[in-house]
């Protein structure tokens, strides 16, 4: 296997010596000086750097960290429904993401949102959370209030919906807004560069953070990160002047497709046949092509996981259950029948634990399109291979009927 680093290697797009001071509006006096001189609040200064005003007066609460966590885990709960985490942590696990057995996604989201951060934008109530010892006076605390604000100004322009975006809109948009958020701030440390010259408690305990994380969370914390692709998605194209900073943050990308650098008009649905009736469904949703580059290169490499994220052409994954255990069943379309090959050899590798419970596993290629299951029971296996496929009207084909090739990054295309 290889490291967790996939976004942290995104350098070729991401040369943006004096990150915002070259982005936005770099003829700015710097934010300490400017304030002094013209009297801009916070809130103004963050208005005029974005492009937008508030539509309503911010409002801060100083609350205890148990309130902290405790708001953080209800916006959890509200976006991805009642036991909606556990069900997609299996998910993930059946598909190879295996650090999640015996761990919770939903202590891992908690802790990427709250651990190594003092504030909190609460979606849900539409204000600010701080902890009490919050002190604007300071410089770091003062930075991380602009932070803060920018996120607030996003989110009155462009609301996410509690519960009514995929998991890739969400992974896509809060990681815009995110990296917006960073960018703000990164120019603040670079004008007051003496007080951040070693890097903070905060920072270290981020860093920690993300090193400890299963890798598919990793990812999401690596987003807004100066090398993470949230950050080169927004500042190469205030850069290149190909979008406008509030163009971007009122029309925000729909997929991490799009953060990557692929065009979403390539993306097309994928579904999956209707399962058998005696089949309940636990979640259905999509993997999106960020986290396929991490899978990707946690099995194989950051080359293939380059390679293959940019040929993703929409995905959709079934958690489903019968009365012999718990199901997966995987549809990834692609641009190449040579990549959907390529990918059944990658995620066939399978690296279980020796007293793991037996399970039926299977991943074929069909045309552009990969087909992964994995089963509690061999029954089930092959009921999925009798489904009928959009590709065609042959059935479900036995993977030991198809023929991998090998990983020559040229024969993908």
């Amino acid at each position: 296997m290889k490291g967790a680093g996939t976004l942290a290697s995104l350098t070729g797009a991401a040369i943006v010596a004096g990150t915002l001071l070259a982005l936005f509006k770099s003829d700015r006096q710097s934010a300490a000086t400017e304030e002094q001189e013209t009297g801009l609040s916070i809130e103004a200064y963050v208005e005029d750097t974005l492009g937008l005003r508030f539509k309503t007066t911010p409002e801060i609460h100083r609350v205890s960290q148990e309130i902290f966590l405790a708001r953080i885990e209800e916006n959890l709960a509200a976006q991805f429904g009642p036991g909606g985490l556990a069900r997609r942590s299996r998910a993930l696990e059946l598909m190879g993401f295996h650090e999640f057995a015996g761990r919770s996604m939903g202590e891992g989201l908690a802790a990427l949102q709250s651990t190594g951060v003092r504030g909190w934008l609460d979606e849900r109530e539409k204000h600010l959370l701080i902890p009490n010892d919050f002190n604007e006076e300071n410089v770091e605390d003062r930075v991380i209030l602009h932070g803060l604000l920018a996120r607030l100004l996003i989110h009155q322009h462009s609301p996410m919906v509690i519960g009514r975006l995929s998991d890739d809109e969400w992974i896509a948009q809060s990681g815009l807004h995110s990296a917006i958020a960073e960018s703000l701030k990164a120019r603040l440390r670079d004008e007051s560069r003496k007080a951040f010259e070693v890097p903070t408690s905060l920072v270290t305990t981020r860093e920690a953070l993300l090193a400890s994380l299963p890798i598919y969370l990793a990812a999401l914390g690596e987003l807004p990160q100066e090398r993470g692709v949230g950050r080169i998605y927004l500042e190469t194209r205030l850069r290149t002047k190909s979008r406008t900073l509030p163009g971007l943050i009122e029309d925000p990308p729909q997929s991490t497709f799009e953060l990557l650098g692929g065009d979403p008009s390539a993306i097309t649905p994928v579904t999956i046949p209707a399962p058998p009736v005696d089949q309940e469904t636990q979640l259905e949703e999509s993997l999106g092509a960020l986290q396929i580059q991490t899978l990707i290169e946690w099995l194989e490499s950051y080359e293939q996981a380059q390679a293959l994220a940019l040929l993703w052409r929409g995905d959709r994954y079934r958690l489903f259950a019968n009365t012999s255990g718990d199901h997966l069943l995987w549809v990834c379309r692609w641009e190449t029948e040579a990549a959907a090959i390529r990918a059944a050899e990658i995620l066939s590798q399978r690296h279980e634990k020796p007293d793991a419970p037996r399970r039926s596993f299977s991943v074929v290629s069909q045309g552009k399109t990969t087909i992964l299951a994995n089963c509690a029971d061999d029954e089930t296996l092959e009921s999925i291979r009798k489904l009928q496929w959009s590709t065609g009207t042959s059935r479900f084909p036995d993977h030991r009927d198809i023929t991998l090739s090998g990983g020559n990054l040229s024969s993908l295309r």
